[in-house]
């Protein structure tokens, strides 16, 4: 198995609008990882997130219940998600 890459992302806050706009919240993708789907023709991901974790999985490479299978056989990864604030 392939030592996964971690990163640090910053995440952009855009403003739009007069008065009661709206805020947009952006987050850069690594640029590897992007061509990489790119050059297989994916170009989105599912989001999964919770209360303290966000996660992508590349649409077109796996479908919604391959990501649901996923993580129901890796529970820690739903109680990280669904982690309730002490």
């Amino acid at each position: 198995m392939a030592v996964p890459k971690i990163t640090v992302r910053k995440v952009h806050e855009n403003k739009h609008g007069r008065g009661g706009g709206y805020t947009q919240y952006l987050i850069t993708l690594p640029k590897d990882f992007v061509k990489g789907l790119k050059t297989e023709g994916v170009d989105s991901l599912y989001i999964v997130y919770g209360d303290s974790v966000l996660m992508a999985f590349p649409a077109g490479k796996v479908t919604e219940r391959e990501v649901i299978a996923f993580l129901e056989v890796h529970p820690e990864i739903e109680r990280l998600i669904t982690k309730e604030e002490a």
